[in-house]
Order: C-alpha cells, then sequence, then structure tokens
C-alpha cells in the first residue's frame, strides 16, 4: 500500500493534512511547556503560602489541638506531619528551592532560617489511590522548625491531571483537519477536475482520438491553459484535414499519367521490352500508392472504439493460412482494447508479411503484463544487424537497398506499423533472437 496517493487531489489533500497537523502540534506542544511551567510555578506558590499560614495557625492554638489542626488542614493532594527530624537534609536545597524557603521564612519571622525545601521524584509504586500522590512523578517536599523544636513536614505534587484543554486541543486539530478535507473537496471540484480532464484529453490527442472541446473552467490560468489546448487541437484538426485533400488530389494526379504510361505500355510491340516497362510502371504505382497510404495516415480519420485484439488477430492468421504461409498464433480467449481496427491490423499485418518474406514462418505471441499489452511476432530469419534495427523503421529503409518488388516490399512495412501503434500510445521494438530469427514486440497501453 503506498502511503502518497497518485492523484492531485490527494497529494493536496495529504500536504495540507500534515502541514495543519504539524502547525497544531507546534503550537500545542508549545502552548503546554508553558502551562507546564506556570502550573509548577502556581503549585510552588501554592504550597509555600499553605505552609506558611498553616505555621502561624499552629502558633495561636493550644499544643494539644495541633494533630487535629494538621490533620484538618491535609488533603489528598498536599500531606502535613509533624515529625521529631525534617524530611529534607540540610544542605539538600538548590538555588530555586533556597529562595521559595526564605520567603516562607519572611512570612512567618525575619531573619529566621527554619524553611528546608526540596524538589524530588516521588516513587510511583508507593501505595497510594490512583490519580493521587503516587502517580505523579514530581513533587515538593518542606520541613519547617517549629517552635518546640518539631518539623512541619509537608509534600505537595508539582504536576496535575490531564487539563480539560489538552482534549479541547485534539478536538481543535479534528476540526483543522476536517476543514482542511473540506478546502480539498472544493478544490477537487474547481480545479483537480479540470485538470484531470485537461490530462485525459491530451492523452485522448496523443492517440488521434476524437473529443469535444473542453470546457473553459476554473481559475483563470488554468481557463487559459484549457483555451489554448482547444485552439491547438482545432489548429491540428486544420492542419491534417488541408494535408489530406492535398494528399487526395495529388494521388488523382499521379494515378491518372500512371495509368496512361500503362496503356501506351502495353501498345509496345517488343515483348521484353513491352514487359520491362509494365513492370516499371507497376512497381511506379505501388510505390506511389504505399507512399499516399503512409503519409495521408487515414487511419487517424477512422474513431476509436472497443475491440477484441485476440479476435482480431485470429482472423489475421486465418487469412494468411488461406494462402497458404505459415502463420500461428497462441493468445488468450479474449483480449480487450479500445482503439482503431483498420490502423492495428494494418500495423500487424504489415509485421507478419515481414516475418513470412524473411523468415519463411510467423509465430505471433499475445499477453498481458501489468498495465502493458504485449504483441510478438517471430521469424526464423537471418535478423538485422544490430547497428542497423533502428535504421529500418525509418521510410523506404531496406537491407538490400533495391526497390524490387521480388526481393521485398517498398521498405514503409515498419514505419507504418510503429506509427499506428505510437498513435495508439505504445511502439514496435525488433530485437534479434538468441536462437536465431527475429522479434518484433508491440506494446500497447491496457
Amino acid at each position: 500500500m503506498r502511503l502518497v496517493p497518485h492523484s492531485l487531489g490527494g497529494r493536496l489533500g495529504l500536504l495540507l493534512v500534515l502541514a495543519v497537523v504539524g502547525a497544531q502540534a507546534m503550537a500545542f506542544a508549545m502552548f503546554a511547556h508553558e502551562s507546564s511551567r506556570v502550573g509548577r510555578a502556581a503549585a510552588r506558590t501554592q504550597v509555600v503560602d499553605r505552609i506558611a499560614t498553616l505555621v502561624r495557625l499552629l502558633d495561636t492554638v493550644p499544643p494539644e489541638t495541633v494533630p487535629g489542626v494538621v490533620a484538618a488542614y491535609g488533603s489528598p493532594r498536599h500531606r502535613f506531619t509533624i515529625d521529631a527530624g525534617s524530611l529534607v537534609p540540610e544542605g539538600a536545597m538548590g538555588v530555586d528551592e533556597a529562595r521559595l524557603a526564605r520567603r516562607i521564612d519572611r512570612r512567618m519571622k525575619d531573619d529566621a532560617s527554619q524553611a528546608r525545601i526540596i524538589l524530588m521524584a516521588r516513587d510511583v509504586a508507593e501505595d497510594a489511590p490512583p490519580g493521587r500522590l503516587s502517580d505523579r512523578t514530581q513533587a515538593l517536599r518542606v520541613s519547617v522548625r517549629l517552635d518546640d523544636g518539631r518539623w512541619l513536614n509537608a509534600e505537595a505534587p508539582l504536576a496535575s491531571r490531564t487539563p480539560p484543554w489538552m482534549r479541547i486541543a485534539l478536538i481543535q486539530v479534528l476540526a483543522s483537519v476536517v476543514a482542511v478535507l473540506a478546502v480539498v473537496v472544493v478544490a477537487r471540484r474547481g480545479i483537480v477536475r479540470p485538470v484531470a480532464d485537461l490530462a485525459r484529453a491530451a492523452e485522448m490527442a496523443g492517440r488521434g482520438a476524437a473529443f469535444e472541446p473542453l470546457r473553459e473552467r476554473g481559475p483563470r490560468e488554468l481557463r487559459t491553459m484549457t483555451a489554448a489546448f482547444n485552439l491547438m487541437q482545432e489548429r491540428l484538426r486544420a492542419f491534417v484535414a488541408d494535408r489530406t485533400r492535398m494528399l487526395a488530389a495529388i494521388s488523382h494526379d499521379l494515378r491518372t499519367p500512371i495509368a496512361s504510361l500503362w496503356l501506351r505500355a502495353e501498345m509496345v510491340e517488343d515483348d521484353e521490352l513491352r514487359n520491362a516497362m509494365v513492370r516499371t510502371i507497376s512497381d511506379m504505382r505501388r510505390m506511389v500508392d504505399a507512399t499516399l497510404a503512409f503519409t495521408r495516415d487515414d487511419a487517424s480519420a477512422q474513431d476509436s472504439g472497443p475491440l477484441d485484439l485476440a479476435e482480431m488477430v485470429r482472423a489475421l492468421v486465418n487469412d494468411h493460412l488461406v494462402l497458404g504461409r505459415d502463420v500461428s498464433v497462441a493468445s488468450p480467449a479474449d483480449l480487450p482494447f479500445h482503439g482503431r481496427r483498420v490502423a492495428l491490423r494494418r500495423a500487424l499485418d504489415n509485421l507478419v508479411e515481414n516475418a513470412v518474406r524473411y523468415g519463411d514462418r510467423a509465430r505471433i505471441t499475445l499477453e498481458r503484463a501489468n498495465e502493458q499489452i504485449r504483441i510478438l511476432v517471430d521469424d526464423d530469419g537471418p535478423g538485422i544487424p544490430p547497428d542497423r534495427i533502428e535504421e529500418m523503421f525509418a521510410p523506404f529503409a531496406r537491407l538490400d537497398g533495391s526497390r524490387n518488388a521480388d526481393t521485398g516490399g517498398t521498405g514503409l512495412g515498419l514505419a507504418i506499423a510503429r506509427s499506428a501503434a505510437r498513435a495508439h500510445g505504445g511502439d514496435v521494438a525488433l530485437a534479434n533472437r538468441p536462437g536465431g530469427g527475429l522479434r518484433a514486440e508491440v506494446t500497447l497501453p491496457a
């Protein structure tokens, strides 16, 4: 499971939530630290005031009532006892403790050093009800010497239970996170969704699919980007339409003189010369038709739609088997895909033609791996020199360098196959197989 989401909205929400939680946690830590300091100072002051008051009170009551007054003056958080010795050893006080001790002395008798104070760590294993002295980690011990020589010993914790504001802080963090998520939902509708639509339209445009112009919405910058994308698509469609019309005119203009030459060649009386002229004119017509089919790219005008690649390849194989060619296929029962059937069939047919022509046979394998569909066309031919593999995808590129139909095609089959595959967001690659022969691999997005 990925902790970082893939979508823009998910990442925006995660960053905002982390920022809010981090800021709230920092503010909470600072507030808790300062509150703890203030709480400890208030607790020390309270203990000092209570002890000073109790000492003055004991000086005014009869001796026989002192134990009762001390017991009544105590509380679950403050414990007072009168003992023969001091709980605080002499000389154990630090600077802060000595200052508090002098404060008690000033409230009792001037210039009388009778109070001792020490901050100590309590033993949490002491037997006491939960929530009282036994669950506190720090306590203040105070010893004050009375007039009769005995010591008034007191112990009070400096920490208290979790105050209500900690729960309020947690509720505040949750409320902030909910508010941020609400903002993300609004941003998703107004920003993220138009961006996702634009990305989807760009992917469709890269595959040659037709779609309606995008609605301009969202912030000003996003509307400007959407308008520029729509204008670019409109200009591209106009350019393709103009080029198609131009090529249609060229096709008509070229076929007419070629047909005229064919008729004139048939009138030549010399059989050898006539056959040579007809063969040359036939090659010219075939090359012109192949060139126009490649440059026109009439597949781009075909609408995309759902199709079954496995069924399409099996039909292609059957057509070649009827012609007596050694072609086989291994594929799943079905392999759904969304694309242009004519363009894909033409690309695969070119690869199979090459495999049969140069490698005697063609073995086709269809498989789906993760997010890709792979179509493998293997042959048993001599292969291609590794340094010339990429060159074979260039228009009119051939190993033998000739244009004779008896030794090969026009050199446009691989170019047409790669163009069709890339129009669907995929690609075509060639590789020599270790056991001999050539492999043509078509990859398409699943």
